[in-house]
């Protein structure tokens, strides 16, 4: 995997050299592109949002953030493996959260081996993140939501071509007469071609890793057609495919990827006092791994697959009934197949239904109050089970208040339940991932959470520091998440433990606005600890997957010139008890590093990345670029431990050595 990520560092140096004498030959018509204002975080109750440029601008090995890196950069956010697209939110779990674009769900967002997600900044208008005082229409998760919003077409012809060390993109977007709009959008990965170019090149490099093909990239539409001067009619559709076949140096051939498709179709009309949305969706997320190992003189074919499908259809009323008074009432039907762990001819296909309706009370007093209450009641049945369905109740009560012109205090309690699971593999979220449905055995994870913070703002400065408890129930444990292929992964349901959590801590977010100068800092002090697990550590609490008591996030522009500093504590991996099965048929290995939990500490991660970034015009055409260096003190943040056959021992990897990275974008 090292290589992998290594070769591009060698390639894109040298077009990156490239980059910069254009640039020079063009520095009489430079002109500074970054608006340091779009970066400024907007917070509302229970809820920090940005728009596009504020996600654009963040330091990434793409050479432009995203999503995922937005919400990573603030507090209550700590990450998986350094550089990858995996969060965790105030002590639940990566899988307890949701990531949505236009309110659909999308299950399987990493893209290119973790390094971003399959959202094309090109589509996008922003992002939220949402920690509590959730929304009725929110359901299904018990950490964070991370809502991605579409764009509307623009009104004239748009086009944009794109090029970083990982993809090219096109997009296109405009009118298709008075009435109907378009979005397009296009994106494809090189990484064949960049190492086999690789290989000729410098051969060291790659040395032991041949045959590496990848198939990577995704489309998305969108078709908006404006129905009347209050009403219009949406359908967008969103595809993905990651797929990586390799062989690796003890003679194993790998093969893995994963796909989404998400479809839908809203149909939306307001008026003076209310607010009709109706959306109905179709989801699916499939996996996938193979390998062909030689082990012992033994060659062993093993594969593994997994598929999840969901038929959505929602509808949400909101209309105002006095000055500052609004009601909202919501029914959200789903229908969902899953298909986890098949193995061989090994069928554990499972249909389920959830029905969620809500009911939301808003109250607003300008400028001095906002009050919000929900409530949402859900009918769950999983059709695998001879037990019948079961009825379930949650919801919150929040408030924000501005006790003078420039302090404001916020407070939130919310109550969550999820009724899909996800048994977490590999940091990243690559196939290992596999979701599952709650039934007679697996009941629905619950989160009951408590939220008070203060907001503090004069002149350009803004700062806020809260605290937060929450109390889960119903976690599931998997003993096997670092295993590649195991015959456990078709049996998950005997090799899940079940317990709870505890997380709790203070989060600070300090925002600095001036003229040409920009600066944020988002800290977070927290504890999160699993406990009464029947089966794991003798019921004994021991620390959650990824519990970092210290995550700092410091972010710096001056102009074009961006500096991101970051700081999370290690954290202790935990696997199965005393031995580790490795993942060939009828042996089982005593692993060092995997033999219980605390077993062993990772190190702090320590990350420095800068960057610049500007902007230029030829004619009609706008030139965007952003050159930079990722981890610029090359320090090693590991990123995973593997099994060496040939060595019989665990090795550390880590995804990100230090890596020039550029984007260049023009738009006309």
């Amino acid at each position: 995997m090292k290589r992998i990520i290594l070769f591009s560092v060698i390639l894109f140096s040298s077009l990156l050299a490239h980059a910069q004498q254009e640039v020079t030959a063009w520095s009489d018509t430079l002109q500074a592109a970054v608006k340091t204002d779009a970066r400024r975080i907007e917070v509302s109750l229970g809820r920090l949002q940005t728009g596009l440029e504020g996600i654009r601008v963040l330091m990434s090995p793409m050479g432009e953030g995203d999503a995922v890196r937005w919400a990573q950069s603030l507090p209550g956010v700590t990450t998986g493996a350094d550089g990858t697209t995996s969060m965790y939110v105030r002590g639940g779990g990566s899988g307890n959260n949701l990531f949505s674009l236009d309110g659909v769900p999308v299950y399987g967002y990493s893209h290119i081996l973790g390094l971003t997600t399959i959202i094309p900044s090109e589509v996008a208008e922003g992002a939220s993140l949402a920690k509590g005082g959730f929304d009725g229409g929110d359901s299904n998760f018990t950490a964070a939501h991370l809502r991605m919003v579409s764009k509307t077409p623009s009104d004239a012809q748009q086009t944009s071509i794109a090029l970083n060390n990982f993809l090219i993109s096109a997009a296109t977007e405009g009118p298709l007469g008075k009435k109907l709009s378009y979005i397009l959008s296009v994106r494809y990965s090189p990484l064949t071609w960049e190492f086999r170019a690789l290989r000729k090149a410098l051969p060291d490099m790659v040395n032991g890793l041949d045959n590496f093909t990848t198939t990577v990239g995704d489309v998305y539409a969108k078709l908006r057609w404006q129905a009347g001067a209050r009403s219009f009619l949406e359908a967008s559709v969103l595809g993905s495919m990651d797929r990586y076949a390799f062989d690796t140096p003890d003679a194993s051939h790998e093969v893995m990827g994963w796909n989404n498709l998400v479809g839908l179709v809203r149909f939306r009309h307001y008026e003076d006092n209310m607010r009709l949305e109706i959306t109905a969706s179709a989801n699916r997320y499939g996996s996938s791994q193979e390998q062909d190992k030689r082990y012992h003189d033994t060659k062993n074919h093993l594969s593994l697959r997994s598929l999840v499908g969901e038929y959505a259809l929602a509808g949400n009323l909101r209309h105002t009934l006095a000055d500052g008074f609004t009601l909202s009432e919501g029914l959200n039907l789903r229908w969902a197949q899953f298909a986890p762990g098949q193995v061989a001819k090994t069928n554990n296909n499972t249909n389920s239904l959830l029905t969620t309706t809500w009911v939301q009370a808003d109250y607003v007093i300008p400028d001095r109050l906002t009050v919000k209450a929900v409530a949402r009641g859900h009918y769950f049945k999983n059709f695998s089970d001879a037990t019948g369905g079961r009825f379930d109740v949650e919801g919150g009560l929040s408030a924000r208040m501005n006790l003078t012109d420039w302090l404001q205090m916020e407070i939130t309690g919310d109550r969550m339940l999820q009724y899909y699971h996800t048994l977490e593999g590999m940091p990243l979220g690559w196939s290992l991932d596999m979701m599952v449905p709650s039934g007679a055995k697996v009941k629905p994870e619950t989160a009951l959470q408590g939220n008070v913070g203060l907001t503090i703002k004069f002149g350009g400065h803004s700062l806020s520091l809260g605290g937060f408890y929450k109390a889960m129930g119903n976690l599931i444990y998997y003993k096997y998440s670092q295993s590649l292929f195991s015959g456990a992964l078709a049996a998950w349901e005997n090799q899940v433990d079940f317990g709870k959590g505890t997380a709790y801590g203070a989060e600070f977010l300090y925002e600095y606005q001036g003229n040409d100068f920009y600066a944020r800092v988002a800290y977070t002090l927290s504890k999160t600890t699993r406990h009464d697990f029947a089966e794991t550590n003798r019921g004994l609490p021991f620390p959650a997957r990824f519990d970092r008591p210290h995550v700092l996030n410091v972010m710096a522009q001056w102009k074009g010139i961006c500096a991101t500093f970051i700081l999370q504590s290690g954290n202790w991996e935990n696997g199965a008890p005393e031995t580790y099965q490795m993942p060939l048929p009828g042996m089982e290995w005593t692993a060092k590093y995997y033999s219980g939990v605390n077993n062993y500490r990772m190190p702090t991660v320590i990350r420095l990345d800068l960057g610049y970034q500007f902007s230029f015009r030829t004619g009609r055409v706008e030139h965007k670029v952003n050159l930079g260096v990722c981890n610029v003190t090359n320090h090693f943040n590991p990123f995973m431990l593997y099994f060496d056959t040939r060595t019989e021992s665990w090795k550390e990897i880590a995804l990100l050595p230090i890596m020039p990275n550029f984007s260049y974008r023009i738009e006309f």
